[in-house]
């Protein structure tokens, strides 16, 4: 003969039948991408114009928004302008270096360094012959240590300037490069 279920664990199943309910119903309407249709199916990203002092920042941006674009899926990257619907221009305006933190026995030397790069960008419709947007100024912002922040106590790893710089630029680009495929692929108003 079968007991049936005591109140307590009656009511602690009914509960948890209706939480498995109302989250399989919430999960329904999930779709997987961006619910941001573009007026555009595929772009020409056009390689970047380096006005800047940014030490080999044109080939890395250039290679790196194309990646972003690419893992976002919606658009098509073309060739060559003609092809295009849409022509992604950026060119590098700034880019600075400003000491930010200096070595405790000698103040004249810097340790760290804040970096800072900055980007015109623009998208032209090759459809309507006008911009969809232009002059959008983008920027990013990294650090550059001397010395190896992480080395044990007593110990200084010094690597120099050049090759602190050397080794952030990847990173600067890459985040600067999120932000212009994020113009890109976001819904936008004209400006």
């Amino acid at each position: 003969m079968k007991m049936p279920l005591p109140p307590v664990r009656f009511a602690a199943f009914l509960l948890f039948c209706a939480v498995l309910t109302a989250a399989l119903s919430g999960c329904k309407s999930y779709q997987l991408g961006s619910p941001a249709e573009l007026t555009f199916q595929n772009i020409y990203v056009k390689p970047v114009q380096n006005d800047s002092f940014a030490p080999q920042a044109q080939a890395l941006l250039t290679s790196q928004i194309r990646e972003a674009l690419i893992r976002d899926g919606r658009l098509r990257l073309v060739t060559s302008e003609e092809a295009a619907d849409a022509v992604l221009l950026v060119k590098l305006t700034r880019y600075s270096r400003e000491t930010a933190t200096r070595d405790r026995q000698d103040t004249t030397v810097g340790v760290d360094f804040d970096l800072n790069l900055a980007a015109e960008v623009a998208l032209f419709d090759q459809v309507n012959g006008q911009y969809f947007f232009k002059e959008r100024l983008l920027s990013e912002r990294s650090n550059a240590f001397v010395d190896n922040p992480f080395a044990s106590a007593g110990t200084t790893q010094s690597q120099g300037f050049l090759q602190a710089e050397y080794q952030a630029m990847p990173r600067i680009t890459r985040d600067l490069a999120k932000k212009i495929a994020d113009e890109v692929l976001s819904p936008w108003e004209p400006r």
